[in-house]
């Protein structure tokens, strides 16, 4: 897919609550990963110059590893909608419109 086109769908999702398709939700959750873990010089060139990236849907595990090891530049992450999984297997999101 288009990273132009993921992009716009993810951000349509966000803004408006726009519901993603099965497909394009693996994709921009591949996409979040890529970025948080194993972000180009390009992204992070750009996040020294005060660009924000907000990460929706991503599991706590993978928030917590990025925190723990891309900690030079947590000031540029904001997480919404990070997925818990209890003990017992439940599974949550936070609900940030509180």
């Amino acid at each position: 897919m288009n990273k132009q086109i993921l992009t716009g769908l993810v951000m349509a999702h966000l803004v408006w609550g726009i519901p993603l398709m099965a497909e394009e939700a693996v994709a921009a959750q591949d996409w979040q990963e890529q970025r948080l873990l194993a972000p180009s010089e390009r992204q992070l060139s750009s996040e020294q110059r005060g660009r924000v990236v907000i990460y929706d849907g991503l599991d706590e595990r993978l928030v917590d590893s990025a925190l723990d090891t891309q900690f030079g530049w947590v000031e540029n992450m904001m997480f919404v909608g990070v997925r818990h999984t209890e003990p017992d297997g439940d599974e949550w999101a936070d609900d940030d419109c509180d």
